[in-house]
């Protein structure tokens, strides 16, 4: 008697035992195959991004210059010696104002990447003078164009209601994730920032809607 109440006791209790074995093994199930459905999902994800970067232009150098020959305001695909290859978008903007005590030009051209802004701010200026009484008479003065370039310590970028103040090193700003999500989701409107040099000048410039478009693309 003992003998088959102990028996039908294990028989029993080993009925809830294969119930939970059965769900764990049902939940494994689930969640591997939840695992493998998404890798096909992030695998084609994956190739998407690839195939438009193929398509892209492709600019071989991501130096800054005054003389550049770049798609302005598009995303193109950078194939750097040095820093490797990687998507990005160029930036220039230009205008005439008092600077460093004289009215020159001032250009400030950028370059916006997933994990960094390069700015560049340069300005050129004109010291004329009329020399000879025979240029004098026909006013032909002789000119010379100083070009020179400014190291930027922080770069403020105002969007909406929020601005952000980035401290950079040789020009170069570090781009966070809190950054890329609200330089994604701008409207599609100028920008408007602010550069800050190290001898304390201040520029106020403005990056062009079709460059805000174009962070859709790589933010």
């Amino acid at each position: 008697m003992l003998m088959h109440s102990k028996g039908k006791n294990q028989r029993i209790w080993s009925l809830p035992r294969l119930a939970i074995v059965g769900l764990s093994l049902a939940s494994l199930s689930l969640a591997t195959t939840s695992i493998i459905s998404l890798q096909p999902v992030m695998a084609k994800e994956s190739d998407r991004l690839a195939k438009a970067s193929a398509e892209l232009p492709v600019v071989k150098s991501a130096a800054l210059g005054t003389n550049m020959d770049v798609p302005w305001s598009k995303p193109v695909r950078i194939d750097d010696p040095f820093e490797g290859n990687y998507v990005g978008i160029f930036d220039r903007n230009y205008f005439w104002r008092n600077f460093v005590n004289n009215n020159a030009r001032v250009e400030v051209i950028s370059l916006w990447s997933r994990n960094s802004i390069r700015v560049l701010l340069a300005y050129s200026d004109r010291h004329c003078s009329y020399g000879s009484y025979y240029r004098t008479l026909i006013r032909v003065p002789d000119c010379l164009v100083f070009n020179n370039t400014l190291q930027i310590t922080n770069l403020y970028i105002k969007l909406g209601e929020q601005v952000f103040r980035l401290e950079g090193n040789n020009n170069t700003f570090k781009v966070s994730d809190e950054l890329a999500t609200a330089l994604k989701n701008s409207p599609s409107k100028n920008v408007s920032i602010r550069l800050l040099s190290e001898t304390g000048e201040t520029v106020d410039s403005a990056i062009g809607k079709r460059t805000v478009e174009g962070w859709k693309a790589i933010y």
